[in-house]
């Protein structure tokens, strides 16, 4: 009995295992849920698609019935992106009454995509063909996304080099004493205008007093000779003097127009112009006339010296004095440097252009140089090409010219320079924070024309676009879309990189949804 008693629990052990095991095998082992349990089932299972996070029976991707997509017009090679707008408006999401073809791009966008080497959208890619859905208008507020309108505005593409402003080489002047001696006078400074054959400062040289006393003595000598000759002329007709008298006085003459003529030279040479004519045979008179040479009467009443050894420094154009070292008292040589004088009314701007970029430089375009400063800007023509490359930097030189009549720009001045590639008073444009990327593809997402319809699903499309140039000024923060939308379509701005993620996320769990 007491055997029997002790079997009992390990029986009733057995039973309930038993139920246990019967109950999973009828339930396929499955948890029944409490409303079973309590005998209120639902009527209907969950309605949420995990994938698209909309729900299931609303889902167009899991459910593409409900909104049939756009026919796939492929990949466009002209523009660079999939299901191209240009060449097939009726895909722009417009507002209602607006025509797609009167809102296509009033430029060639195809002619500036190629233009320049330009990022492309891989033609394998298909995120296009996807589409980011809420719920309502109140999810896509709640999740920060803001719109903005595709615009057209003015834009300027430009490719950049850096470079540097300078003084026309051919407009600038280094002045030394041709002669030996000390600075007597300086008339001008440092940063003086100066007009071409202003005097800039005198030099005491003795070269050039002894200059000028050899003038006098081969002037007298050869103004004997030729009273010598005029004298014998007659007499020799008359046999009065030999022939070879006379030719011994023609001699003497002809040496004497030769000194005469090399020392002329020499005043040539040092810059100094002659009278043909002195007005006078006196050597007294005529030494007078050459004591002050080369110096307007005006500044020889203010010199402290009398001396006939002044040698003037002339600027040889109208100028500025940009350096100088003539000081009273310096004693110079031929070869010392005393004063720079410049041109400043013409500059050269010059860029060192990247090798890869040489293709899209040509002569006669135009460029705008902007200093470090920040605040100085030239325009300019481009005017030349260095037809080799520099084999260190591997640039390639090229000069503009510029205006600098104002005197505004300084030289050796530092700076870019923007060539100008194109200017488009139509570009269309999008603020840039509405583009995202992918690895090799560029997108914006438009915003389904029909979005405020009661009954239509809120959603966006993802459209692959190619970035042009960015804006400036007043378009500054925006970007150029040549390929990719029309204007007057809508677009996510703030927000954009979400629908990005939903994008990717949605893709990566495709098809999980999809019915049988």
């Amino acid at each position: 009995m007491k055997t029997f008693l002790n079997f009992i629990p390990n029986a009733a052990v057995f039973v309930l295992l038993a139920g246990i095991f019967y109950f999973g095998y009828i339930t396929d082992w499955k948890m029944p849920k409490f409303s079973e349990l309590t005998g209120h089932a639902l009527s209907t299972e969950s309605d949420w698609c995990g994938d698209h996070l909309v729900p299931e029976s609303q889902c167009i991707e899991c459910k593409p019935n409900l909104l049939p997509k756009e026919y796939d017009f492929g990949y466009c090679k002209e523009h660079g992106v999939a299901q191209c707008v240009i060449h097939h408006p009726e895909l722009a999401q417009l507002p209602a009454g607006q025509i797609p073809t009167a809102n296509l791009p009033k430029y060639n966008t195809a002619d500036a995509v190629n233009l320049i080497h330009r990022q492309r959208n891989n033609p394998a890619d298909t995120l296009h063909s996807k589409r980011v859905q809420f719920t309502s208008k109140e999810s896509v507020e709640k999740s920060g996304i803001t719109v903005d309108i595709v615009r057209e505005g003015e834009i300027t593409e430009t490719l950049t080099a850096n470079g540097e402003l300078i003084f026309d080489p051919n407009r600038v002047v280094l002045l030394s004493s041709k002669v030996s001696g000390t600075v007597d006078e300086v008339l001008k400074i440092i940063g003086n205008p100066v007009k071409a054959g202003e005097i800039l400062a005198l030099v005491d040289a003795s070269q050039i007093g002894l200059l000028k006393s050899e003038f006098v003595k081969n002037f007298v000598q050869l103004e004997l000779q030729k009273d010598n000759v005029e004298r014998l002329t007659p007499l020799t007709a008359s046999k009065a003097v030999s022939v070879q008298e006379m030719l011994q006085a023609t001699t003497a003459l002809q040496e004497a127009e030769v000194n005469l003529l090399a020392t002329r030279q020499q005043f040539t040479n040092l810059g100094f112009i002659l009278p043909q004519d002195f007005g006078t045979k006196d050597p007294e008179q005529l030494s007078e006339k050459l004591r002050f040479l080369g110096i307007p009467q005006n500044i020889v009443e203010t010199l402290p010296s009398k001396n006939a050894n002044l040698f003037p420094l002339v600027a040889p154009f109208d100028g500025v004095i940009t350096e100088s070292t003539a000081v009273r008292g310096k004693v110079v040589e031929a070869s010392h440097l005393l004063f720079t004088v410049c041109d400043t009314r013409k500059m050269w701007i010059m860029l060192d252009v990247r090798q890869e970029d040489i293709p899209y430089v040509k002569q006669g375009q135009s460029l705008v140089f902007h200093s470090d400063n920040g605040k100085d800007t030239a325009t300019g023509t481009v005017s030349w090409l260095n037809p080799a490359v520099d084999e260190k930097t591997r640039t390639l030189k090229v000069r503009a010219e510029v205006d600098n009549s104002d005197g505004k720009l300084r030289g050796n001045t530092f700076g870019f320079g923007n060539l100008i590639l194109r200017q488009e008073k139509n570009a269309v444009l999008v603020p840039l924070e509405a583009v995202q990327a992918t690895a090799d593809v560029q997108f914006v997402f438009v915003r389904d024309k029909d979005y405020f319809a009661p009954e239509c699903p809120k959603i966006f499309y993802p459209r692959q676009v190619v970035l042009g140039a960015k804006g400036e000024g007043i378009n500054a923060g925006k970007v150029e879309i040549l390929a990719g939308v029309l204007p007057g379509e809508i677009i996510a701005v703030k927000g954009s990189n979400v629908l990005l993620a939903h994008l990717l996320r949605s893709n990566l769990g495709a098809g999980c949804c999809a019915e049988d």
